[in-house]
């Protein structure tokens, strides 16, 4: 937090009395968090702290979702998990958070997220419920396995792929050619859930291999 511009935003809202809780976190709450502690920060004023980050920030007494009766990293769930891990717009669980910051907030319905139990997952999108589907293994030799997506009304959001695993999409069920996939994703150290493009998110099946 030490741009010009951050500064300077702070400064301005410094004498803001009255809560003003945004509907959705700044880009760089999770950065600010881990850098100062930004959610409770006391030299950062409650109002500003409700603005930019309601939802990392989740026990400042913002009404409609950033509420909370948990203590963070007690261990116990957020009373809004559910709702925000099922927002498509903004799904909680896979979002840019680091790990321990999902831990803190959310262990239970972030389990999968915070320690993979599976190779690969998707997760799809039903009248904008945003679910993870069921994981899968790695299969060898690499062969489809059903997306769940349902055509005009399911479709795939986001993949998982573990480190050293590839998530391909295929626009059929069956696929007579595996090795020409609509998409593919590739897990690594430090990436591991992709948003699936618009132009492939109907796709109806999947395979999943790992190095």
């Amino acid at each position: 937090m030490t741009s010009t511009l951050t500064v300077a935003v702070f400064c301005a809202l410094a004498g803001a009395t009255a809560a003003q809780c945004g509907k959705s976190d700044h880009p760089n709450c999770a950065t600010w968090q881990r850098n100062g502690q930004f959610c409770t920060n006391p030299a950062r004023p409650l109002a500003v702290r409700q603005q930019y980050c309601p939802i990392t920030c989740g026990n400042l007494g913002c009404p409609g979702g950033a509420t909370t009766t948990a203590k963070p990293g007690s261990g116990v769930e957020n009373t809004n998990c559910a709702k925000w891990s099922s927002d498509s717009t903004k799904p909680f669980c896979v979002n840019s958070m680091t790990v321990a910051q999902k831990a803190q907030y959310c262990p239970a319905t972030c389990a999968f997220e915070i320690k993979p139990t599976a190779d690969c997952a998707l997760y799809t999108v039903t009248d904008k419920k945003f679910v993870r589907g069921t994981p899968s293994n790695k299969t060898s030799p690499e062969k489809a396995i059903a997306s769940e997506a349902v055509a005009s009304k399911t479709t795939v959001s986001r993949a998982y792929a573990g480190t050293g695993c590839t998530v391909k999409l295929f626009a059929d069920a069956a696929p007579a050619d595996l090795t020409k996939p609509t998409v593919s994703f590739v897990g690594k150290a430090d990436a591991h859930f992709f948003t699936v493009p618009d132009a492939n998110n109907a796709a109806l099946s999947y395979s999943c291999t790992c190095a």
